[in-house]
């Protein structure tokens, strides 16, 4: 058993915050699986938003880099048409990154611990 000390409660959000990551995480398995770039890379901004309370200003500026050029392709109607391979690529990579970084922080699969702190620790 893991012990606890801190001034936060060990009453929070720790479960349902995972949750949502699991839901936006599956959105995105189903945008890619509609070939929709616009409602994949909406769900994986969602995702960042939720891992972004644990991630550092550069972290965050990565990241957003990486969303401001997928949106650029997407946001221009020839792009989207003519560089789709690679809009999907770009999303792919991403999507892998932010996988990466949800594991990183012990926010994804689940580790030895308490999952109860899982949210609390990192």
């Amino acid at each position: 058993m893991v012990t606890f000390q801190s001034e936060e409660s060990i009453f929070n959000f720790a479960v349902e915050y995972l949750k949502g990551i699991s839901n936006s995480l599956r959105m995105c398995e189903q945008m890619a699986a509609l070939s929709n770039p616009e409602g994949w890379v909406s769900w994986l901004r969602i995702t960042f938003r939720q891992l972004s309370a644990k991630t550092t200003s550069k972290e965050d500026e990565e990241f957003n880099e990486s969303f401001r050029e997928i949106n650029g392709l997407i946001n221009n109607p020839l792009t989207l048409k003519t560089k789709r391979t690679i809009i999907f690529y770009k999303i792919d990579k991403l999507e892998s990154k932010l996988r990466k970084k949800l594991q990183a922080k012990g926010m994804l699969l689940p580790n030895k611990e308490d999952s109860m702190f899982a949210v609390l620790k990192r």
